[in-house]
């Protein structure tokens, strides 16, 4: 191994080619890592210090001046988009030439490209050699991936910063980049020696995600150069779906659903174990997590064909947690041939209600999850995944729970959207974005005569946060309305429900009065159709 000192006028020389390997990441930085970059260089060159470092670029030689980037692709990649922004600036024809020569020289004889200076990985390469090297107008027809998403804002936002300045501070800020800007430039000689350096990197603390670490050992393990191509594809495959952001996340919970139990090591160390415990090629565990990832972003975006489905994983992603995911993930990676995905996810549904009413703690819910994983990967049916459940279950104190106070509690939004969304026909599925609040019909503090006259103070206390007299609004709750009358309530309730329709909210406004007779009635008939939804039977007694 050897490190030095480099300027960037010796890093961007005419003989240096640097090339993303396939088991990096893709290029991540955004606007404010683009942002902070030049405004540092801007502060050292307009300050006068004669040399400013920007940190290091770790690679590996492949050849003569030839580096793979183990570490330092943001930074270079971004160095390279600065360059490009400033030779698009610039109005000097010499001056235009000599930065082009930086990033992608052209033949003065020929006028044809020669070798880029970097190579970014093979995925975006084409764009990034013709849109930022070449700087080729963009197709207004072309849909942008992420990536190169990422390469157009921040060459804009590289643009805009400098687009203020003269030619002659663009120049000199040219030259300051390439003559006092330094790097500590590390090279290696081997693909042992890189990884390494990734783990050492990842011990002390840097950006290197579990997914980056994942994919290393992917290519460690394959065991040829065919095999890393087809991990390179099916890696590619994986971003493209879930993209990079939610990667971790996914990798999360498709650990969970593999392995059925509580995380004991880092993700990444997870993943190694099972890979060796299971003797499973990088190929066959690539082309398993491009398969997971499908169902994973059906899940996300509730794309079922059903709409009975889309309201259980509507009222799912509703809850405050998402440990229930895996257990999902799970039978769509492998479902049971004797049950339905609906007669499933209705289970889990249920079972994810009842004990996050009941209050369990992580430790115990977890535990039901992880025992149903653990029952569908090794080959189940639904006889066994019902009394499975039917165990964990306790509906006299889930039930119990929804007929005392329920308003403030942490499911209480959930269980009226999931009660409204139930009473619609299956024809219509609803979706809400916005502020959603809890209205009480019967206010806490009533002082109207309206409501002093119904009820008194006991009645009051004993049924005011109860579901029988708990609506939705779109929108925040109006504080000034809360003891009007019922009939000014109405008023209220009715133009707010004409942006967002709640048919709970219509048949209140279809009420004539409200009484502790109504309200009794109503906790009654919403306990009824809460049992409907989330009472767990014996397997063979479910209807």
């Amino acid at each position: 191994m050897k490190a030095e000192e480099k300027d960037l006028s010796s890093i961007f020389a005419d003989n240096h080619i640097y090339e993303i390997p396939k088991y990096q990441r893709p290029y991540s930085w955004n606007e404010d890592n683009v942002s902070e970059l030049i405004n540092d260089v801007a502060d050292a060159f307009e300050s006068n210090l004669t040399e400013y470092f920007i940190g290091s670029i770790i690679t590996i030689e492949k050849g003569k001046k030839i580096y793979d980037i183990v570490d330092g692709q943001q930074r270079l990649t971004t160095l390279t988009l600065i360059f490009a922004a400033l030779r698009n600036l610039i109005v000097n024809e010499t001056a235009k030439a000599e930065i082009q020569k930086k990033i992608l020289p052209i033949n003065a004889l020929t006028d044809e490209p020669e070798q880029p200076r970097l190579k970014v990985r093979q995925k975006e390469h084409l764009f990034f050699y013709e849109h930022i090297l070449l700087g080729k107008q963009l197709d207004k027809e072309h849909i942008l991936g992420e990536i190169e998403q990422k390469f157009i804002v921040n060459l804009a936002t590289i643009e805009n910063y400098f687009k203020e300045k003269d030619e002659t501070y663009l120049k000199k800020y040219a030259n300051y980049l390439l003559q006092n800007v330094y790097v500590v430039f590390v090279n290696t000689d081997s693909f042992e020696s890189a990884y390494r350096l990734f783990n050492v990197l990842n011990a002390r603390g840097l950006s290197l995600s579990n997914g980056d670490l994942l994919k290393n050992q992917l290519f460690g393990i394959a065991s040829s150069e065919l095999e890393q191509s087809k991990v390179e594809h099916y890696w590619n495959q994986l971003e493209e779906i879930i993209k990079i952001k939610n990667l971790d996340s996914f990798l999360g919970h498709y650990r969970t659903a593999l392995k059925s139990t509580k995380s004991k090591k880092d993700l990444y160390q997870e993943y190694v174990d099972y890979l060796k415990e299971n003797n499973i090629s990088a190929e066959e565990f690539c082309k398993n997590l491009v398969t997971s990832s499908k169902n994973y972003n059906k899940l996300k975006n509730n794309a079922f064909d059903d709409n009975k489905t889309k309201k259980l994983v509507q009222s799912l992603f509703n809850v405050s947690y998402d440990e229930w995911i895996p257990a999902v993930l799970a039978y769509m990676n492998n479902p049971i041939d004797d049950m339905s995905f609906y007669e499933y996810i209705e289970l889990i549904e249920k079972i994810t209600y009842q004990n996050w009413v009941r209050r369990l703690g992580r430790a115990k819910r977890n535990t039901v999850y992880y025992n149903v994983i653990s029952k569908v990967n090794e080959g189940t049916n639904k006889e066994k995944i019902s009394s499975l459940i039917y165990g964990h279950t306790n509906n006299t104190e889930f039930f119990n729970l929804l007929t005392s106070n329920v308003y403030g509690m942490s499911y209480a939004k959930a269980i009226l959207l999931r009660i409204d969304s139930a009473r619609q026909d299956d024809s219509v599925i609803k979706t809400y974005s916005g502020t959603i609040s809890i209205e009480h019909v019967l206010p806490q503090t009533a002082t109207d005569i309206y409501w002093s006259s119904k009820f008194n103070e006991i009645e009051i206390i004993e049924n005011v946060h109860k579901l029988g007299n708990l609506v939705l609004l779109s929108g925040r709750k109006n504080s000034q309305a809360q003891n009007y009358s019922f009939d000014r309530k109405k008023e209220i309730y009715t133009r707010k429900n004409e942006t967002t329709s709640f048919d709970l909210t219509k048949e209140i406004c279809d009420t004539a009065e409200w009484n502790l007779e109504v309200i009794q009635k109503r906790q009654i008939e919403l306990l009824e159709f809460a049992k409907e939804l989330w009472e767990i039977k014996t397997y063979g007694n479910t209807h």
